[in-house]
């Protein structure tokens, strides 16, 4: 049987929250059981983490400013269709409701909401991860990489990737067909500007445990993975 608890300590949520009080004690809340929260207090703050950072669920609340909750799921479901989206609203209104489920929203939570409450949703979010095949992405014929394990894995082995390594490329699967600049590889994966044979060297350490050509190479500009 699958441990949806232990899924989730491995994924990233996305967290928008306006509300100062509400958005520290519901992200202290996801921290007892997922490996991150993203915690954003606008919709356009959302919509720019979510385009920038591996995420796994996304939760909203419905009223934001900028950019409301409705709008922000919108957004993202242009990007990705399966990532699940769990809408918050301190409203108990049909409308709201009925223009989330159009979006493609998962599932619609009132405020307050108990811990109980909130768990269930996240293992409903978690089991369609698991049922979207979400937890392992194709990188080419016979070659999977496992979000879980961080595990490159072919028919015959698997290799296992360090964190720089799974991070470079997560990064890069996150945004697939997108140039990554060099320069936000550096900061996100070693915290600073590095010299150049530090990256050159962990990407030819990476290209080594997938045995397909994957990871682009733009010279001085960045990096890309090569569409299927």
């Amino acid at each position: 049987m699958i441990d949806k608890k232990q899924i989730l300590k491995q994924l990233t949520v996305l967290y928008a929250e306006d509300e100062k009080t509400t958005r520290e004690n519901i992200t202290k809340t996801l921290k007892l059981f997922v490996n991150d929260v993203i915690a954003v207090e606008d919709g356009a703050e959302a919509i720019a983490a979510f385009s920038k950072k591996q995420v796994h669920i996304v939760i909203l609340d419905y009223v934001m400013p900028i950019i409301d909750g409705n709008s922000v799921a919108r957004a993202i479901r242009e990007k990705n269709s399966n990532i699940p989206i769990i809408m918050l609203t301190s409203y108990s209104d049909k409308e709201k409701l009925l223009s989330a489920i159009k979006t493609g929203v998962n599932d619609y939570l009132e405020k307050p909401i108990s811990l109980d409450t909130l768990l269930n949703a996240l293992f409903d979010a978690t089991q369609k991860i698991i049922d979207s095949g979400m937890l392992m992405r194709s990188l080419a014929e016979g070659v999977e990489y496992d979000y879980i394990q961080k595990l490159v894995v072919t028919p015959t082995r698997s290799e296992r990737l360090t964190k720089q390594e799974y991070q470079f490329l997560e990064i890069l699967l996150a945004r697939p067909m997108s140039l990554i600049a060099k320069e936000e590889i550096e900061e996100r994966v070693f915290g600073s500007k590095v010299e150049p044979n530090t990256l050159r060297n962990m990407v030819y350490r990476l290209r080594k445990k997938i045995p397909a050509d994957v990871i682009v190479t733009i010279k001085d500009l960045g990096f890309m993975v090569r569409p299927l």
